[in-house]
């Protein structure tokens, strides 16, 4: 085996067979399902106890039109406004004062409380009281039928969105999953590259402080220990988000019925999968993973081989942190407008697209641009890997000061 090939083993198989990345591994998953469709589980429970409102109605017309629900009660105020405020009862959640005709006045109509009114209590009251006023509004103009006319003219439609390719093959998409998918795979590769880009960072820096690095420079090139510590903890994050898929979707097929139970359609879920080429994007994204990772892993490597100490990374990590956040916020904004010159041009940029097309790849991308942003990436991705192995090789066997801007210069030259 040649030497960068047992560096990149020696990587690989230590972080993997570490108990935090196999716990990782397989609690992610479960955790992701959960979180989704625990939170829509428990969105459909109310709470076991109804809060209660007073209404003091000063106009006498309204009080009869508030219905309780399962989750609010409406009591009639038998004192006044100003001495039912003075009264103290923790079993009042809000009161609400109707000082006048809301036909005339809609704004003649508060609700108080001790502490923030939580929206459904607000729009339930809202939402009552504008059906009653509408209805009578309507029989003020003395119009036989009118409100049913009104109701049967209520048309919602159906909307289906198809899209069609050159060979004018027809297939379903769906909007909000292209959303959905463009930035699942947006926050997944930032995740990776962030993750990982400092754990080379971090393995760098340690070696270089242990003084390891300077034994194992006299058997490997430093250009060769490079490498391999980049494709040894390239191929764990490649690993885990394999694993990550395939066991998501086991979780969710097992869980189908459940799923289903809680107001989803799996079926139709399945299907607009199946037609949004999701085999196709995780291509993508793990050929984007590489670029972009190659390209701020070397980054992070070059800033572990420069550096003495964890505080001494913040002045140089700033600048890749922020260029990083950009391209996310720009991969974000480019999910309402994917053709738009934001998503465009960060998407063609190589220190941008590995993030930013994927958001645009659901929608889908003109075979040009695609190829387009490969090759810049690929290209950069060998320059950035070939100005850093000579930051690398001089870096990891410095020690003192932290150097200037001007020496990283000529270490480069060199």
């Amino acid at each position: 085996m040649s030497k960068i090939g047992i560096v990149i083993k020696r990587e690989y198989l230590t972080r993997v067979r570490k108990k935090s990345f196999i716990i990782l591994t397989f609690l992610m998953p479960v955790l992701f399902v959960g979180l989704i469709f625990g939170t829509l589980l428990l969105s459909k429970l109310n709470e076991s106890e109804a809060k209660n409102i007073v209404v003091v109605d000063e106009t006498g017309e309204y009080f009869p039109v508030l219905q309780n629900t399962d989750l609010y009660h409406f009591i009639k105020a038998k004192d006044g406004f100003e001495d039912f405020r003075k009264k103290s009862d923790e079993e009042i959640y809000a009161t609400l004062v109707i000082s006048g005709d809301l036909l005339k006045d809609p704004s003649a109509l508060t609700l108080y409380s001790r502490q923030q009114v939580v929206m459904s209590a607000s729009s339930t009251i809202t939402s009552q009281l504008d059906d009653y006023l509408t209805e009578k509004k309507l029989d003020s103009y003395n119009i036989p039928g009118l409100k049913s006319i009104i109701d049967e003219s209520k048309i919602s439609v159906n909307m289906q969105t198809i899209r069609w390719d050159d060979s004018g093959k027809e297939t379903e998409t769906s909007a909000a999953l292209a959303t959905a998918l463009g930035m699942t795979f947006t926050m997944l590769i930032y995740m990776f590259i962030f993750v990982y880009g400092a754990m080379v960072m971090q393995g760098v820096m340690e070696e270089k402080t242990n003084r390891i690095v300077e034994i194992m420079v006299s058997s490997v090139k430093p250009f060769d220990l490079m490498m391999g510590k980049l494709i040894g903890i390239g191929a764990v994050g490649l690993t885990q988000f394999g694993l990550w898929g395939i066991l998501i979707g086991g979780v969710v097929l097992s869980g189908s019925t459940l799923f289903a139970g809680v107001g989803g359609n799996l079926e139709m879920i399945i299907s607009l999968l199946a037609t949004s080429n999701v085999l196709e994007l995780c291509l993508y994204f793990i050929l984007f993973f590489i670029g972009g990772y190659l390209i701020y892993a070397s980054l992070f490597a070059a800033i572990g081989a420069m550096v003495n100490s964890q505080e001494d990374t913040q002045q140089y990590m700033m600048p890749i942190t922020v260029l990083i956040l950009f391209a996310f916020y720009a991969g974000f904004y480019s999910a309402q407008n994917p053709d738009g010159p934001l998503a465009f041009w960060t998407s063609i940029i190589p220190f941008t697209s590995p993030i930013v097309m994927m958001t645009r790849l659901p929608y889908g991308v003109p075979w040009w641009q695609l190829v387009l942003s490969i090759v810049l990436l690929a290209i950069t991705v060998i320059l950035i890997i070939k100005l850093v192995g000579k930051i690398y090789r001089v870096g990891i066997l410095m020690y003192g000061k932290k150097p200037s801007y001007a020496e990283i210069i000529k270490w480069l030259r060199y």
